[in-house]
């Protein structure tokens, strides 16, 4: 029987894609699923992510990175590493504990230097399958029919799937998601402003400001990191940048957020229509 690897973001796209291989897809194929915590995913979405697992009777498998050893230093192979720990639903963090300690060894993530799903997702749960002893595997993501463009230009390489859009699995479009759920007795509650990490930068202006209008206080916390790591260079960072780094496209700091939120919707509009967005403004695809 081969084996696969269910990469569930805490998503319904993902969530369904889950579902139905479980479903129709147990007598071809062992799986593991495993969900990957930054530690600054929205409250609704860990409840998402637990309620699948109770409501489907599955083994979710939650891992969040470890940078530095118990001497507090960086893990030094070839460089650096990422191990992994296992947590669940109640010992998740919830004060973006992995993503500082990432932040603290390699700076502050931004369109200039985006590794934050690398490190903060692929390795943890890569190094998770190399300690169950898993090699040969397959990858099941997320991605639907209907965002092919979102497909790795290496898929085959990495043997990762895309069930949603192969024709040897079930190829399905969001509408299609959509109406499952509405027929499904739980539903996912977040707002899809605060999928994903809550203000990631990978997400337009707009949807920034719709989360911060949501959510105040998640400000905080992307604050605090610009505050305590924003002259610290990133190790990838290329020639010609220098501090302050900050996370937002046009090295916009989290506070400048908070001054495009007074804007009206007329100048933010403007503003937004001007934005140069990188092709993965919304998605956050570990591998």
């Amino acid at each position: 029987m081969e084996k696969m690897l269910i990469s569930f973001s805490g998503g319904r796209t993902s969530a369904y894609m889950m579902y139905r291989l479980i479903t129709d897809f147990s007598d071809k194929y062992e799986f593991k699923i495993v969900f990957a915590n930054t530690g600054k995913e929205d409250e609704e979405t860990l409840k998402f992510v637990d309620r699948c697992a109770k409501e489907w009777n599955v083994e979710i498998i939650w891992v969040e990175g470890i940078y530095k050893d118990d001497n507090g230093l960086p893990f030094t192979k070839k460089g650096w590493g990422v191990k992994h720990k296992i947590v669940t639903f109640e010992t998740a963090s919830r004060n973006g504990q992995p993503f500082e300690e990432l932040i603290s060894v390699l700076g502050i993530p931004s369109s200039n230097v985006p590794f934050c799903s690398f490190q903060l997702k692929r390795k943890p749960i890569l190094h998770y399958m190399k300690t169950i002893g898993w090699k040969k595997y397959k990858i099941a993501i997320g991605i639907r029919n209907d965002e092919v463009d979102r497909i790795s230009s290496e898929y085959k390489k990495r043997r990762i799937v895309y069930p949603l859009i192969s024709k040897d699995f079930f190829p399905t479009n969001k509408p299609q998601i959509l109406d499952w759920f509405l027929k499904n007795l739980f539903d996912l509650q977040c707002s899809k402003n605060l999928g994903n990490c809550d203000l990631c930068w990978k997400k337009g202006t707009d949807t920034l400001i719709k989360a911060l209008k949501e959510k105040p206080q998640i400000i905080d916390w992307w604050q605090n990191m610009t505050n305590k790591y924003s002259h610290f260079a990133p190790r990838t960072m290329k020639k010609g940048f220098e501090p302050p780094f900050n996370f937002y496209r046009t090295n916009m700091s989290p506070n400048d957020l908070l001054k495009l939120k007074l804007l009206s919707d007329k100048q933010l509009d403007l503003f937004v229509e001007n934005e140069k967005l990188d092709g993965c403004s919304e998605s956050c695809e570990p591998f």
